[in-house]
């Protein structure tokens, strides 16, 4: 073993980047959310710091070629990656608390986690090819077969992050994973080389690193549950309405974003208010019978449509199975054939499924306000328009504002629809008369030609129209479309107020 130590050690250190990259995500999702953002500022840093790390390791091998070092650099290494899961909470809570700019946090929160680390792994491979450079006849057969083997343990890396350990370590316990790794490979590199005292120390130190993640408490006093699914992170806690002060069970994969709740003991109640804005779909196709939600989340949608419609049926399209199970255990969904779990991504439920519904309600969102960019293009709202009955009606929740810069995506996301349906309306939420702040905002599109009566003799549905907008909505943005929906640049604005 000996013999292959360096191909071992670069094959390891290649699989941790990758490894830590993923995880990364994980880390910041909580905070800053997993918008195109968050991915760019990820591998934007850990690229550069790679390529810092290259070099540095490059010029310290020539001027210092010899193992003690070179294990010294792995230790370094292991201490810093073990350092993030210690200080992640505080840097993140300091960064989304003083940069409200997105962009900004993202690269900042990336730089301060994951640079320092991430630099001293770039400096293992060109040290060990430093190491094993015997003869200037063979270098260039070296170079590439060490780098080729670090690549493929980066490849092996990010498959084993992926399908395996986010899903079942988790986000911490994956950091103590490549940390004791790392420690691990740094007792191999000096096997023989280095003192009892520096071992004894490195001991110590993974001691240390192991205690500290295994005692450290869990992210917020409230947290019930902390879990990671293979496509997010979620959060659930408690908490106390400051209006009402009712016990609230959340669900959020985003630290500023809920996405659902219940009222704990009150599991038929409606917690936020948007969500009784989808009533209108019977006033809009009365005697419907048949609905579909793309978005499950804690079901309350669904819950409370067959509630209001004993005899209907609706299938929910939820992506995360962890979602509906969660739903099960924390959110009062009990199993019922009236209602259809199928977990599957929204769009490809929408271009595949040949079934026809009277109403159908897309309430998705990936984190803070940012709903996945492929259900808002218009190739999806025709996918949409295509699973509608004649009559049928859409509705769909976004956060934004309607006018001014934080009224972007809005105002794209309404001419979309717009070049699909024949009426479309508009309810804001929370401030049914000013356009430019930001709220949740019900777009209702129907399919019939026929315009529809904002009358109703149920007080309730007469509450919710009463908020239809009635001003001018700018046409000053293009349709989205699958090859061109800016949604994220759309909701920078929105996504600063959080």
């Amino acid at each position: 073993m000996k013999k292959y130590r360096l191909e071992i050690i670069v094959f390891i250190t290649g699989a941790v980047v990758m490894a830590l990259e993923l995880v990364g995500s994980r880390i910041v999702a909580p905070y800053i959310g997993t918008s195109i953002y968050v991915w760019t500022s990820l591998i934007g840093v850990i690229l550069a710091s790679l390529s810092l790390g290259y070099y540095w390791g490059g010029r310290l091998a020539d001027k210092k070629p010899d193992y003690r070092t070179f294990s010294i650099l792995i230790l370094s290494s292991a201490i810093l990656t073990g350092i993030i899961g210690v200080i992640k909470t505080p840097v993140l809570d300091s960064v989304v608390k003083f940069v409200p700019d997105i962009r900004i946090s993202a690269v900042i929160a990336a730089t301060l986690l994951f640079a320092p680390a991430s630099i001293l792994l770039g400096t293992i491979s060109p040290y060990a090819i430093r190491l094993r450079m015997e003869n200037i006849e063979h270098s260039g057969a070296t170079v590439g077969r060490l780098y080729a083997i670090s690549t493929v343990g980066s490849i092996i890396g990010t498959f084993a992050a992926g399908f395996f350990l986010i899903s079942f370590l988790g986000s911490r316990n994956i950091l103590i994973f490549l940390s004791i790794i790392l420690f691990a490979v740094y007792f191999f590199a000096c096997s023989g080389r280095s003192s009892r005292t520096g071992k004894a120390i490195a001991l110590i130190l993974a001691a240390v690193f192991l205690a500290a993640h295994f005692f450290q408490g869990s992210e917020s006093e409230s947290t019930t549950i902390d879990l990671d699914t293979k496509y997010s992170r979620i959060l659930i806690e408690e908490a106390t309405a400051a209006d009402t002060g009712k016990k609230v069970r959340l669900l959020r994969v985003d630290r500023n974003w809920a996405q659902g709740a219940v009222i704990i003991g009150e599991p038929d109640e409606l917690f936020f208010s948007y969500s009784g804005f989808y009533r209108l779909a019977d006033h809009f196709y009365p005697g419907n019978r048949n609905a579909l939600l793309i978005g499950g989340g804690t079901y309350m949608l669904a819950r409370d449509y067959i509630k209001r419609n004993p005899g209907n049926q609706m299938d929910v399209v939820e992506i995360d199975p962890d979602f509906t199970r969660i739903a099960k255990k924390y959110f009062y969904l009990e199993d019922d054939k009236r209602i259809t779990s199928i977990h599957e991504d929204g769009r490809t439920f929408l271009k595949r499924s040949a079934n026809k519904y009277d109403v159908m309600f897309i309430d998705v969102f990936k984190s803070s306000a940012s709903p996945p960019f492929q259900m808002t293009t218009v190739e999806a709202i025709r996918s949409a328009s295509n699973l509608l009955n004649e009559n049928g009606v859409l509705m769909t929740n976004i956060y934004s504002a309607i006018q001014g810069d934080k009224g972007k995506f809005f105002r794209a996301a309404y001419a979309t629809i717009k070049s699909v349906f024949p009426h479309v309306y508009v309810f804001p939420v929370q401030y049914p008369q000013y356009g430019e702040e930001s709220q949740n905002i019900i777009i209702v599109a129907l399919k019939s030609d026929v315009p529809p009566e904002f009358e109703s003799a149920d007080p309730e549905l007469k509450k919710y129209m009463s908020h239809l907008w009635q001003y001018r909505i700018d046409c000053d943005l293009p349709v989205l479309t699958d090859e061109f929906a800016p949604v994220e640049h759309y909701l920078v604005e929105v996504i600063k107020d959080f």
